[in-house]
This record gives C-alpha cells, structure tokens and sequence, in this order.
C-alpha cells in the first residue's frame, strides 16, 4: 500500500512537496495499471507485469497459433478429402452403370440396333466421367495431382489426354504423416503406358562427352578430385582434376602433368598418340622403353578409380604394351551425339508415329542428338512422350492418350525403312514379346490336349487355327507355349510348320510366308502371287490364338496378294475412359468378344477406384482424428494461458477500492500539509 510521509521537522517546503507528489504517482501508477487490469481482464499485459509470465504466455501463444493453424488445415483438407470421395463415387456408378449396359448387351436376344443405341449411352457416360475427372475442389483439380490449375483431361483426337502430374498436394496435420488434399492421376487407371524400347544404344566414350554423365570404372559415376601421378616409381606429383568438364578436358589435364615432368626430368614419356580415348577408356600412348605411370588416391580421394586411371587392387599402370585404363562406360542423354552410337547408321530415315486415330511421318534424317529425336516426336502433338531408360541405356515411349484399342499407339517403319527398329522404338518388332500383346494379356494356345474317350493325346484338339490358300489347301497351325516368346520365335513356328505342310503335298516353300510388315499393320501372311484367291484364317477348336494375334480381322491385299493381320503389340493406358471407349466400339460393332473384354475391364476399373476411396475414407478419418487430438490441445493450452495472464476479478476491484480511497487520503493530507507555516511550528 501506498504511504504518505508526514511533516518533518525543518524540512524545506519544495522537498516535502517532491515527497507528496512522489507518493501520490506511485498511487496514480498503480490505479492506472489496475484500470488497465479491469478493462482487459488480464493481469499480465506487458512483459513489465511480471517477466516469467509474459515469457511463458508468450510461448502459449506460440503454441495456440500454431493450433489454429492446424485446425484451419484440416477444415480445408475435410472440404477437399469430402469433395474427392463424392468424385470417386460418381465415378464408380458411371462404371457400375456401364458394366450394367455390357452384361445387359451379352444377352442373345439383343441385336445390332439395340447394342448401337447403347453405345450413344455409353458415349453419354464418358462424356460425365470425363467432367468427374476435371472436378474441382477447394484445392483446386480433384485429380490433378500437383498441377491443380490445369484441367488433368483434355480430348485429343478420338482419345483423352491425361495432363495430371504427381502423386497429390500434400497438408500439414502436424503429426509427421501429411495428408493429400488431390489425388494423382493413377486413381481412375494408369494415365500412361510406357513402351521401353528394345535396342541398347550404349555411346561410345568420345572426348566431348561429359565427366558428370559417366557412369565411370567402378559404376558409382566420377567424383573429380587431385590424384598422385607417379612416372617411373618416382616421387609421386599431384595432379588436380576438379576443374575438368569433359574428356578432353581431363585428358589435357594429365598431358600438362606428364609434359611437366618431361621437362623437369629430361625424359620423353608421351609418344605421338598422347593422352586420348580409345573405345571406353583413356589411353596413355607412352614412347618405346619409357618409363610406366601409375595414379593413386589422395586420402579417401576416388577419382583415379572413377575415372579408370587406378584398379581397385592397386595393379593397374599405363606402360608401352599396357595403354588402356579401365572402361567408363558413358550415359546415354540428350545430348548425347548420334553419331557416337554404334548401333545407328546415319542419317536416320522416317518413322510413322499413330496415335489416337491420328498419324505422323516423322523425318530424323537431320537429327544429331537424342535431343532432336525427342524434339521430333512430341511436337507432332500425339501425346506421346519420349524418355530415356537410364538404366538399360534405351529410349522409352509413353503414351499419355487413353484411347480404344483402334486408336491405341504405334510406331512403325516407312516404306520398309530400319530407324524405328535400330532406335529401338518399332511397337512391333522381331524383338517384341508376344506378352505384351493384346494390352499386356499376350496370346493363349489350345496345348496338351487329350482324347476324351481314350484319354490319349490328341494333336489334333491342339490345332490353333487354319490357313486356307486362295488354291484352297489348308495348312494347319498348331502352336506351344514356347513358340510364345517373341514374335521371332512366333514367326519361326508358324513358318515352320507352313513350310512343312507345303513340302508334304509337294508344293514350293514359297507359296506362303508369314512376316513382319514393310511398314504398319500387324503380322503379314504374303502368298505367291501365281495363286489366285484370297488367304483366308480360322480359328479352330475354340483357341483363341487366332482372334489374339489379329488374325481374323486381317485385311487381304490382292495386289501384293498380302493378308495383314490386325496390329495388337499397340501400346494405351488402360483406365476407366479407354474402358469406355472399348465398350462402346464393341457395342457399334455388335462385338459380343469387345463388350465381354469391356466389361472384364470396367471391373477391374471399379475395384481401383475402391481402393481409392478406402484411402481417401482412411486420409478423411485421420483428420479426423487430428482435429479432436487438436482441440484438447488447444483446450489445455487455454487453461494453462487462463491460469497465467487473467485477472481475479475480485480481488483486483477490492484493491482498485483500495487505492481510490487511499489517493484521495492523500491528496487531502497533502493539501492540509501544504498549508502549514513556520507559525505553526513556534506556536
């Protein structure tokens, strides 16, 4: 409590006045904070309060922000999660409806008319998937990956192009398991199909290539750093290779080493060949009975070993009979020169590139790096994406187009040309496993087969299909699960037994031929042309080997007398629109085969799309979860703040009694003392 001083003897009048009104502020100082207690109903409103509190509530805050921060994180991520579910939802009842349509159209009763009228609702059901997919939420694409603002379909051709990217947008819940606020593109399907091509173009190691894109001696890449060069068994010298960019570079680095120690040593080391490249490694050209050269780390250095210039044993060393250091084995990247990859002959020739029920003749005969092939290929916007395999040293083809399996994607060579095939990308190549044909479902033959009286094996039920010539002989095709490798061993087989079949009715080999096509198409069956009819193909014993390969919806040529089969090495995504597309093909073309594949397709859709939903449920109920954990926290730091800044009222308003009573006290006693003379004291 405040205390007022009372009159001292002999004490000036202005230092008794300084005393009253220094007691009269302190009063009014604390009145006033008080006031601002009252007002603010918190006892601690500035550091100058108390400064443990303050330093503590300060900390709280921190703490309660953060909080609702988190908590306006999961408002939007149960808006976004809850907007995604309905998506996925609508999303599987256009599916289930379509299924519905297919088992429906299986029926015998249901004609051509009837399955074409289904197909324009089948269009219609696209048409609303295609719209799901491009949903919005408050995160922006619902299936849009990490590219949000862009619309994740876009038509292209008779397809759809898949634009998503990435797995999802990703929040903060503050646990350490963040949760996606967008789905990535695989949640409707694959939204791409790779074709990884079957040629390696490994490079040649040249001097222009890049250190940075070796895989170097021990296939870890090259960590450039200063190596120990020892000519002779001398005195080792360092030699510092950080700076070196390419090949040549360091090549020159190392020829500067060695003619510095020429110099000082009055020995000849380097013979005309010099420090070069000879196939994948360097190569130290040394003169006729010169001293050898050996390199060596410094420290933990592995430099020399990364660039082939030291063994890991320690044995390696460049002398006359021995010039090669170990292989560095360059990448294969986009600026890799064409002319540097053995496997190519240049200039390239032109490639056809089909997608979507669009085609390209694309022109590589002017390309110089891998650069321009790529170039090349995806600006004839087919939607089509070129990669390298970096692994395996090949180009890989993506398809981003969801198409029918009519529209799917190949690439074929132009009027019998090579450049598809030697870059590796030809869809339907000698190279090519049958596996991959038909979507990836590959090809099934009738084998083993037995007699069901006898239980003996019976060859015949094993026959696959029948090749009718346009004479009329039948050459009968029996094909094992090991002519099913590639289309090479496919080829083989079936030539095989053609040409066995036309020797034993005493007929030249050359009446039939089955081949791989000049340009596109799928497989070609040429008959010779002194026969007159068509070549005709039926399935036999109910194999679907026939159907697989394209065979009965081959298309006959009578003026190269050719029977090209149809092409299914095609390369699609297969999600839940090229599903779709398929069931509605099938249905225009009365395709009972189609629609049952459709409707075995659209099934496996709808158990992605259920999968996709539990995750979403599960991301949803974690929120959840976070949001109640969130609130307690929030609760309790509230108290905590509660107990250390706000006011007890009550006591607080006694005091502030307290002090009006008191300063009132004082000024009146403050005015009496300041009336009071020297009289006063004498009387």
């Amino acid at each position: 409590m405040t205390s007022f001083p009372l009159a001292a003897a002999r004490v000036p009048n202005l230092l008794q006045s300084r005393l009253m009104l220094s007691a009269i502020t302190r009063g009014g100082v604390e009145l006033a904070r008080l006031q601002t207690q009252l007002a603010t109903n918190q006892a601690i409103n500035a550091p100058s309060d108390d400064a443990v509190k303050a330093a503590a509530i300060g900390v709280v805050n921190d703490r309660l922000e953060r909080w609702a921060q988190l908590t306006r994180n999961l408002q939007h991520a149960d808006s976004a999660l809850s907007e995604a579910d309905q998506a996925l939802a609508d999303a599987s009842d256009t599916l289930i409806e379509a299924k519905q349509i297919a088992s429906a159209q299986l029926n015998v009763t249901s004609g051509a008319e009837e399955r074409a009228g289904q197909a324009v609702i089948v269009d219609s059901l696209i048409a609303s998937l295609v719209s799901i997919a491009n949903r919005r939420s408050a995160a922006g694409a619902i299936f849009g990956g990490t590219n949000i603002s862009g619309e994740p379909v876009s038509a292209l051709g008779s397809g759809y192009r898949f634009n998503s990217v990435g797995a999802g947008l990703l929040t903060d819940l503050g646990s350490g398991a963040p949760v996606p606020l967008t789905l990535g593109p695989g949640s409707l399907g694959a939204p791409e199909a790779r074709f990884t091509g079957l040629s390696t173009l490994e490079p040649a190691l040249h001097a222009d290539v890049r250190i940075s894109d070796l895989r170097g001696a021990r296939g870890l890449g090259v960590t450039l750093g200063v190596v120990e060069m020892s000519v002779g068994g001398g005195d080792p010298v360092e030699v510092d290779l950080r700076g070196a960019g390419t090949m040549a570079h360091a090549g020159a680095i190392i020829t500067a080493a060695i003619r510095a120690y020429e110099a000082d040593s009055g020995t000849s080391v380097l013979d005309s060949g010099g420090v070069s490249i000879s196939g994948e490694a360097l190569s130290i050209d040394i003169v006729a009975g010169g001293p050898s050269i050996t390199f060596a780390e410094v420290g933990s250095g592995v430099t020399a070993r990364d660039l082939g210039l030291a063994s890991e044993d320690g044995t390696l060393s460049f002398d006359e009979s021995n010039p090669l250091g170990l292989d560095l084995a360059p990448r294969l990247t986009w600026t890799t020169p064409l002319a540097s990859i053995p496997a190519l002959a240049l200039p390239l020739g032109s490639i056809t590139l089909r997608n979507a029920g669009r085609a390209e003749q694309i022109d590589l005969s002017g390309a110089e790096s891998l650069q321009d092939i790529r170039s090349a290929i995806e600006s004839t916007g087919l939607g089509v994406r070129l990669e390298i395999d970096a692994a395996n040293d090949r180009l890989a083809v993506v398809n981003q187009v969801a198409a029918a399996r009519s529209g799917a994607m190949s690439i074929e060579e132009v009027g019998g040309g090579a450049t598809a095939g030697a870059l590796g990308i030809r869809t339907l190549d000698s190279r090519t496993l049958v596996s991959t044909f038909n979507d990836g479902k590959g090809v099934s033959v009738i084998d083993g087969s037995t007699d069901p009286v006898s239980g003996l094996p019976a060859p015949e039920r094993d026959i696959d299909f029948t090749i009718t010539l346009g004479d009329g002989a039948e050459i009968d095709i029996d094909l094992a699960p090991d002519d099913l490798g590639s289309v090479n061993d496919l080829l083989n087989a079936i030539n095989a037994q053609i040409a066995s079949a036309l020797s034993a009715s005493g007929r030249p080999v050359t009446d039939l031929v089955a081949r791989l096509p000049e340009a596109g198409g799928g497989l070609v069956f040429e008959q010779d042309s002194g026969i007159s009819g068509a070549v005709t193909i039926a399935a036999r014993n109910g194999s679907p080997a026939a159907e697989q390969l394209g065979l009965l919806s081959g298309t006959w040529d009578a003026g190269s007398a050719t029977l090209a089969a149809e092409d299914r090495a095609k390369v699609r995504p297969l999600n839940a629109i090229s599903r779709l597309l398929d069931l509605s093909g099938a249905l225009r073309a009365n395709d009972t085969l189609g629609i049952t594949l459709a409707g075995e397709g659209t099934e496996g859709v709808l158990d992605r799309l259920a999968e996709t939903r539990a995750q979403v449920g599960g991301y949803a109920q974690r929120v959840e979860q976070e949001a109640r954990h969130i609130e307690d926290r929030s609760v309790f730091d509230e108290a905590a703040r509660s107990q250390l800044q706000d006011l007890d009222f009550a006591q607080a308003a006694s005091r502030f009694t307290l002090l009006q009573t008191q300063l009132q006290a004082g000024y009146q006693t403050a005015a009496q003392l300041g009336q009071l003379t020297l009289l006063n004291f004498l009387s």
